[in-house]
C-alpha cells in the first residue's frame, strides 16, 4: 500500500535530519583541511555535505523507496509522485569559516509543488517546518510573516550569483533605492525562514537552484508570505531567481526590482 500521509513524510524527514546533526556540528567552522575542494567552478564542497546528504538520502531511500531524491551533492534516486529536495549545508562558504547562518534543508515536492519542508539550523537548534495547509512552525511554535506595509520601511535580504557584478549592482543599486536596508547573509534557506518568522519582510536573490528554496518557500507561503520569480511569473522547479514578501510588500517590491 502506498503511503500519503504527509504527517510521517515530515516526521521521517526529521529524524533523519536530526541523525544528520552530528555530523553538521562535528565538523563546523573545522573543516580547514578539505574546504579547498572545488564543487564546479562555484560552490565549496566539504565531506560533512557528502556525508550529511548520503545519511538522509538513505534514510528516506530507506522508508520512501518509491520517492525521488534530488540532492545538490549529486544524489539522483529515480521515483514517481514524490521528490525530496536535500541541501545537506545550505551556506556551505559560512559554515566553512565558522559564520553561524547555515542550516539543513529537505523539501517533499509532489505535481502541486512543495508539500512537506523543514529548514534546520542546528548551531542555533532552531527548526522551521511546514505541511501544505498546515501553517509554518519555528521549534513547535506557529510563526507568521510581518505586517510591514511600505517597502521605504522594510528590511530584508538579498542576494546574487557569485562573481556576477552586473546583476549584484543592478540589484543592490534598485533595493537600496526602494527598501529601508537589506543584509546579505548568503544562507538562502534561513533567510526565508527569517522571511516566514517576521525577521525579515522580503527575500531576493537573481540566482537559485530549487533545493536552496523548496523547503524554505513553503515555510514562507504557509506563514502567510508571497512568492514569485524577481520578475513576477510563478515560481516552478525550473525557476533560476526567487523574490519573497510578506505578501503586503509584493507588488512593490517586483516594480522596484524591475
Amino acid at each position: 500500500m502506498r503511503d500519503d500521509n504527509p504527517q510521517r513524510f515530515l516526521e521521517v524527514a526529521l529524524e533523519a535530519v536530526k541523525k544528520a546533526e552530528p555530523i553538521f556540528l562535528k565538523s563546523f567552522g573545522c573543516v580547514s583541511g578539505d574546504k579547498k575542494e572545488h564543487s564546479g567552478v562555484e560552490s565549496l564542497v566539504t565531506e560533512a555535505d557528502k556525508g550529511i546528504e548520503t545519511l538522509l538520502a538513505h534514510e528516506l531511500s530507506l522508508q520512501f523507496p518509491d520517492h525521488a531524491i534530488i540532492g545538490e551533492e549529486g544524489t539522483a534516486q529515480k521515483g514517481k509522485g514524490y521528490s525530496w529536495y536535500v541541501d545537506p549545508i545550505d551556506g556551505t562558504t559560512n559554515y566553512i569559516h565558522g559564520i553561524p547562518h547555515c542550516s539543513i534543508s529537505v523539501a517533499l515536492w509532489d505535481a502541486l509543488g512543495p508539500l512537506v519542508a523543514i529548514v534546520h539550523d542546528p548551531i542555533h537548534q532552531a527548526t522551521y517546518t511546514a505541511l501544505r495547509g498546515g501553517g509554518s512552525f519555528k521549534n513547535g511554535q506557529a510563526i507568521r510573516v510581518s505586517e510591514t506595509a511600505l517597502l521605504k520601511n522594510a528590511v530584508g535580504g538579498v542576494g546574487w550569483k557569485p562573481r556576477d557584478s552586473t546583476s549584484r549592482g543592478d540589484l543592490i543599486d534598485r533595493i537600496e533605492k526602494s527598501a529601508y536596508r537589506f543584509r546579505v547573509f548568503s544562507g538562502t534557506a534561513l533567510d526565508l525562514c527569517f522571511l516566514a518568522s517576521g525577521v525579515f519582510d522580503f527575500y531576493v536573490t537573481s540566482s537559485t537552484y530549487l533545493w536552496d528554496v523548496a523547503a524554505g518557500m513553503l515555510i514562507v507561503t504557509e506563514a502567510g508570505g508571497k512568492i514569485s520569480e524577481k520578475g513576477g511569473a510563478d515560481f516552478s522547479a525550473q525557476s533560476k531567481d526567487i523574490l519573497a514578501t510578506n505578501t503586503t510588500l509584493h507588488a512593490e517590491l517586483l516594480l522596484a526590482v524591475k
